[in-house]
Order: structure tokens, then sequence, then C-alpha cells
């Protein structure tokens, strides 16, 4: 009796604890969402080789030559591009014709945007700490060095001006994000989230011309020649090799002849850097 006695108060105590641990397990997990480039606009993720590709790798695509290779894209830039569904989907449509669904998952990687804007947040910190301490002791100047929070040295540094980002191009209104981020940041900031290739995107508006027509026109603005320039840089970053795979600034130029400067000059201009982009990269079967 005394022993069934003992057993019955050994659960009692022990229960509570294992219903705890029961509850802390069923516990809901928060995370970034895994999204996936769509094979097309039109493109159904309850279709036969998405449902396939769920059941075979789960919610995220394997890693390595056993299966897909990851993609991680960022883009970011001008507000006046960047908000223009019509520039990112064109931007899209030329990552997809590049990067087969079949061997390459390219993520819209918004958790290696998020560990990027992190690194740019810690480098403004330092930053402001160091121009803070020029202040003190009256020695302010224009610019002040900023170390890669990800450099293993000195040698990857930037002159970091309030105006200008990592390339000397101008901040405008929008937030400055990741203009600082320098290579070895994206290596690690593609290593910690898995990902095999970074491809980052920087969209920026240039000069715009207004030609008059000489055609007489009612209200003759409608039929003046627009002709707006623009900046594509790219960062690819082969994240195993610690290096820039593909960097390159290109400018381009858009034109429409309706008389405002629109999301589709925005467009034609993306659309010819974008292709330029995707022509000087090549993919290869071992």
């Amino acid at each position: 009796m005394k022993r069934i006695f003992l057993f019955l108060v050994a659960v009692l105590l022990v229960l509570p604890a294992f219903i705890s641990t029961v509850v802390a397990e069923a516990a809901p997990q928060v995370s970034v969402a895994q999204r996936e480039l769509k094979k097309d606009k039109e493109y159904h993720s309850s279709d036969v080789y998405a449902r396939a590709h769920h059941i075979i790798y789960g919610s995220k695509a394997p890693l390595g030559p056993g299966g897909r290779i990851r993609i991680g894209i960022v883009i970011n830039g001008d507000e006046n591009m960047v908000v223009e569904d019509r520039v990112k989907n064109v931007i899209y449509q030329a990552i997809r014709k590049k990067f087969p669904r079949e061997e390459f998952a390219v993520m819209k990687a918004t958790d290696l945007n998020t560990e990027l804007m992190q690194k740019a947040e810690a480098q403004y910190a330092q930053y402001k700490m160091r121009m803070e301490n020029a202040t003190s002791v009256g020695t302010v100047k224009p610019g002040a060095t900023v170390v890669s929070s990800s450099a293993a040295n000195t040698a990857a540094t930037v002159e970091k001006q309030d105006s200008l980002d990592a390339d000397g191009m101008r901040v405008l209104d929008q937030p400055r994000g990741i203009a600082d981020i320098l290579c070895q940041d994206y290596v690690q900031a593609g290593r910690d989230c898995g990902y095999d290739y970074v491809l980052a995107l920087t969209l920026s508006t240039g000069g715009v011309n207004v030609r008059p027509s000489n055609i007489p026109v009612i209200g003759n603005m409608f039929n003046n020649s627009i002709r707006a320039n623009g900046w594509m840089r790219v960062r690819f970053v082969d994240v195993a090799g610690e290096k820039y795979l593909y960097r390159n600034d290109i400018a381009t130029m858009g034109a429409t002849h309706n008389g405002f400067v629109n999301g589709r000059v925005y467009e034609r201009s993306v659309r010819k850097a974008i292709k330029e982009a995707m022509n000087d990269i090549e993919v290869t079967e071992d």
C-alpha cells in the first residue's frame, strides 16, 4: 500500500512538468517565410510539381548537389523604380528564364534581406559613434571610415557619407537600407541563411530628357518624347567561393512618347539592364 502511495505521489510530481513540456513543444513557431519565385506569373503552387516537391523536400529546398541550388534575391533602390510592379516583374521574368525551377530554387530572400539590414544597422551604429567621438574632440570631417561588420581586416572599409552610398551614388528620400554593404557581408549573410548564391539588385534613377515634338498636337505635352536614364547595380555573390561571381553597374535608358516619366519608362530601362546582366552570366551543366 505504501509503495502504491509513493508511486501516486511521484506521478503527481512529475505529471505537471511533463504536461508543461508537451505544451511548450506544441507552441507555434515564428520564422521568416520561405518564398520561392513562381515559375511564371500564372503559376499556382498546388500543381503536381509543387506538391511532389513538398513531399520530397519539405518546405525548404535542399542545399548542395543533392538538390536544387538556392539563390537568394534582394531588390532595393530608388522608390520610383522599386514601387513599380512592372519593373519587378521584368526582373523576375528574366531570372526565371535564366535559372530554371527544376535546377534552381530562386527565393525572394526576406530572411537574407533582414540579415543584411542588421549588418547595415551595426555599421551605422559604428559610424554614428565615430562621428560623435569626432565631434567631442572637434575633428569632424565630411566623411567617416566605417569597417564592414563581416570583414576580417581594415582593408575592407568604405568612406561613408550621409548623402552617398558605397558606390558613390546619391541616397535620396528613402531608407538607407543596405547601401553600404560589402562583398564579405553578402557572403556571411548568404551562409547564415543557407543560400548558395546571393543576387542583389540596386535600382537607381538618373537624368531625364524631354524632347518636344515638332508635330503640333492639342495639349502638346502629350506628344513630347521622354528619355529617362537609370542604373542597375548587380551583385551576384558566390557564397562558397566568398567572392563576387559577377559585379557590374549597368547604365541604361528607357523612352516613351506620352509626355510623362512613368512606370513604362522605368520598365523599358530595367528590361535592357537585366537582359544584359543575365547574358553576362553563364549556366553550364557539369
